[in-house]
């Protein structure tokens, strides 16, 4: 045993682990900081059957410093938790709940005072200044573990684990921390030999307390009531008993590494996890306070969604920074953002009256697409991905705000995009959501929903180019970008010119997405619905371009001549498309499924093509005219 490497066997498979490591690694990090005078170079990495616990400093036995001011987690000292200690003749020091809950709300009616803009995640996440002017202390992201503690009814079996370590003396503390190194010495971890040598201890030491304590379901999503057996064998099953101190260091974990949240509109909950796979523990700390920070209660699939988006933009967002800090720093290479971590362990609770009972376990990935930034440049461009993205997923809602069928659908699309490292399931939602964004806006046009953008798409398909190879050879064919172009031209666009300025030029065509999905199943049912509106789309083009021809000739006073860029930029009129178009989306039909070319056909031709800084920022925002010129103009 060196002291610098310790390991925690992965036993339940599941957050409870995760708990454990994250709460000896801090454990050893404020160890290091009083006897080495810094927490840096303490790494936790995912070694498959165990975790594994990397210091940059020794941290031994025989040479532990003084443990009196090292506390393992505060108890929960909330008005009714010290009158009940005080009833026994004893005081409660440690996370003033009810203080921090005044403060929250106060925070909360300082924010309705702002401008709606500013009282969204985003603007915490960008620090906005007017935001960081009106908080003027730093927001305490702890206190969503001790309402969580609160909610679930076990304050005072938390308390009873919190104040156990209080009580003890700092020799006592010296003796509980060497069988805690000694148990995590190897990577199998002999909790038997560690339960009987705390029992000689306590017997030695005149300690009070069981060895074994319920296992709470806060922190075991597993272990609790009639969960804890493969097959009931009665009516009653108990709780499932657990060594204390591997209960308390769970409990330092779930402060760090974890986010609960209640689900909007509802007391069920939902806690997030994440699961490193390599990563520094001032890293996760620092990231997982600022996670906990913007991300804020919503309906239960957008939950996992954000999570996920939210991580990896905190993350973008630390990379960003640390260049910015240093343009010397030099990267590891390209890598996904899964090599630093797995993603999120979610256990979802619903409420049950008296208590809470965990329903689901589930892991959320992280953007497997995203590659960690190699520099400053590729930092700004993910961020930029990524806020596309929160934005498209935080607006997908009807005109009541609320989530029915269709909305769930396109949700549980882009889950599936990014629980797989496949782009398929994007390219279904892409093409879903534009008729559903053009539905939205015919029920509602003051309503502005944000559409994709062509550039994002691009953005994604070359974070692997070798492994989109094929649908980068769709995409970037000329034939397909003019169909593209043309199914733009006669779905967002003349809607939104029809919305300003009440521009009837050219039909909308509400049903052409949905259709050629449709009929993309059959390769020849595809090429002739696409053929027809085609036909119909150069027929329309034609009639507007002569009435403009005539109309400018009748102007000028002259014979009527061809029309020019400038004649169609200043008309908005649209181009038509050519034979060579059509045949070349035949000559991918035959190469790809026609599923393939028709999804990716109608994701492209609904989105938008201009440039991503000129789309609005703020749901309710509109678009000005010249940002709406560069929609149009740009299709070509």
């Amino acid at each position: 045993m060196d002291g610098k490497h310790f390991f925690v066997e992965k036993v339940s498979d599941t957050s409870a682990d995760i708990l454990l490591a994250e709460g000896l690694a801090s454990l050893l990090g404020d160890i290091q900081l009083i006897q080495y005078k810094t927490q840096e170079g303490i790494e936790l990495r995912d070694a498959g059957p165990y975790f594994e616990i990397t210091l940059l400093h020794s941290v031994e036995a025989s040479r532990l410093p003084s443990m009196s001011s090292v506390s393992v987690v505060l108890p929960h000292a909330s008005e009714k938790q010290r009158d009940k200690v005080k009833k026994g003749g004893k005081t409660l020091d440690g996370f003033d709940y009810d203080g921090e809950m005044s403060r929250s709300k106060s925070r909360r009616e300082q924010l309705s005072k702002l401008a709606p803009g500013l009282r969204t995640p985003d603007a915490w996440l960008k620090k906005a200044p007017e935001l960081m002017e009106m908080i003027s202390e730093e927001i305490d992201t702890r206190l969503a573990h001790y309402h969580a503690i609160s909610s679930m009814k076990i304050a005072s079996s938390f308390n009873e684990l919190a104040v156990r370590w209080s009580e003890l003396t700092d020799g006592q503390r010296q003796l509980h921390v060497d069988l805690l190194l000694k148990l995590f010495a190897q990577p199998e971890n002999d909790v038997a030999a560690a339960i009987a040598a705390w029992q000689k201890m306590a017997k030695e030491q005149g300690l009070a307390g069981k060895v074994l304590v319920t296992a709470l379901q806060i922190v075991n999503p597993t272990t609790g009531k009639g969960a804890n057996r493969a097959k009931a064998s009665e009516l009653t099953i108990g709780n499932q008993g657990s060594f204390w101190l591997l209960e308390l260091l769970k409990f330092r974990g779930f402060m760090e590494v974890a986010a609960p949240l209640v689900i909007k509109e509802s007391k069920d909950r939902k806690t997030y996890v994440l699961s490193p796979k390599h990563m520094r523990l001032e890293t996760i700390q620092a990231v997982m306070r600022e996670f906990r920070a913007v991300l804020w209660p919503t309906t239960a699939i957008k939950l996992d969604i954000l999570a996920s988006l939210r991580f990896a933009q905190i993350l973008v967002g630390h990379y960003k920074n640390l260049y910015q800090s240093s343009s010397l720093r030099k990267s590891r290479g390209k890598e996904s953002i899964k090599s630093i971590a797995h993603g999120f362990e979610v256990t979802s609770y619903k409420d049950m009256g008296s208590a809470y009972a965990a329903m689901n376990i589930a892991l959320i990935n992280l953007p497997a697409w995203l590659s960690l930034p190699e520099n400053q440049e590729q930092a700004k461009v993910s961020g930029e991905l990524l806020d596309e993205h929160v934005q498209v997923i935080q607006y997908i809602r009807n005109s009541k705000g609320e989530e029915g069928a269709e909305e769930y659908e396109l949700l549980r699309l882009y889950r599936d995009f990014l629980s797989g490292n496949d782009l398929r399931p994007f390219w279904k939602f892409a093409a879903m959501y534009g008729s559903y964004l053009m539905s939205q806006r015919a029920k509602n046009s003051s309503r502005y929903i944000r559409p994709l953008s062509f550039k994002g798409m691009e953005k994604l398909l070359m974070s692997d180019p070798v492994t989109n190879r094929d649908t980068l050879e769709i995409v970037n064919n000329k034939g397909f970008q003019h169909i593209a172009d043309a199914i733009r031209c006669a779905t967002i666009i003349p809607q939104n010119r029809r919305i300003l300025y009440d521009d009837r030029t050219y039909e909308i065509r509400y049903d052409l997405g949905p259709e050629l999905i449709r009929k993309a199943r059959h390769k020849d049912e595809f090429l002739i619905a696409l053929s027809e509106f085609l036909f119909k789309y150069n027929a329309e083009t034609v009639q507007e371009d002569e009435k403009a021809i005539k109309d400018i000739a009748k102007k000028e006073g002259h014979k009527p001549r061809p029309l020019t860029s400038q004649d169609r930029k200043e008309r908005h009129l649209r181009y038509m498309t050519g034979e060579d178009d059509l045949k070349a989306i035949v000559d991918l039909v035959d190469n790809h499924a026609p599923e393939v070319v028709g999804t990716l056909l109608v994701a492209c031709g609904y989105s938008f093509k201009g440039a991503a800084n000129k789309m609005p920022k703020q749901e309710g925002d509109t678009m000005t005219p010249e940002e709406e010129e560069e929609l149009e103009n740009d299709t070509r």
